[in-house]
């Protein structure tokens, strides 16, 4: 309980050394980055996780997922991008050892594909649009092959946009968007737990602990009863 005390006070003081006024996809960043970061922004290598330091509940998570990435795994060694052009394509390849360390080696070749083609962003701007455009992109995508091998996370990849795009909605006045972004960031992720992969679960735990996956400080996505028909689920415009 104390070590997770202690990850809040890191994250109210990561609020306020960034002043709520970063506009990179990273935005406001912890000290010490959560397993959800590590995964799903694809900015900071896995080496950067120290379970000791993690809240006490999470650290059998990050220790399972250290133990799935590889030895020689690239998730180990990249180098922080220094610039935009350089973040896209280092977020990319990311992306696709994220999928094979926690799906299996045998997803590579659908998880190239969808990383060919899937629209990551350099920067979001403190915006809502860029995070919704790429989880816009995934419902789309996911409708269209629900049986996809690496559907289960691409439904935590769309949750975590969904979440970013829900915190980012209020600062930029879009309130009236958060509501429709709650009961779809609650969608994709009850879909991702209908999973049996370990791995796919804890880290559907691991977003929910987060005090913020973008921005601080702009609450959590409430469970609501709007009803988000399954046609609908890529297209929150």
């Amino acid at each position: 309980m104390n070590k997770f005390v202690c990850y809040l006070c890191m994250s109210v003081l990561a609020i306020v050394l960034t002043g709520g006024e970063r506009h990179d996809v990273k935005a406001q960043s912890l000290p010490i980055p959560s397993l959800t970061e590590i995964v799903f922004m694809g900015l900071r290598p896995a080496s950067a996780l120290i379970p000791e330091q993690y809240p006490q509940d999470g650290q059998p998570c990050v220790r399972r997922y250290l133990a799935a990435v590889a030895p020689d795994s690239y998730l180990w060694r990249f180098e922080v991008p220094s610039s935009s052009e350089k973040a896209v394509s280092v977020r990319k390849r990311n992306l696709v050892e994220q999928m094979v360390t926690i799906l299996g080696r045998e997803v590579r070749t659908e998880a190239d594909a969808f990383a060919a083609v899937m629209p990551l962003l350099a920067e979001w701007e403190g915006m809502s649009e860029g995070p919704l455009q790429e989880a816009d992109f995934l419902g789309q995508w996911l409708q269209e092959r629900p049986g996809a091998t690496v559907a289960p996370f691409l439904y935590l990849l769309e949750a975590h946009r969904l979440r970013a795009a829900y915190e980012a909605a209020l600062t930029n006045h879009r309130k009236d968007l958060r509501p429709v972004l709650a009961g779809r960031y609650r969608e994709a992720l009850s879909a991702a737990r209908s999973s049996t992969n370990p791995l796919i679960l804890c880290l559907a735990e691991d977003l929910e602990a987060q005090p913020f996956v973008y921005l601080g400080g702009q609450g959590r996505p409430a469970y609501n009863k709007i009803n988000i028909q399954a046609g609908n689920r890529g297209d929150s415009r």
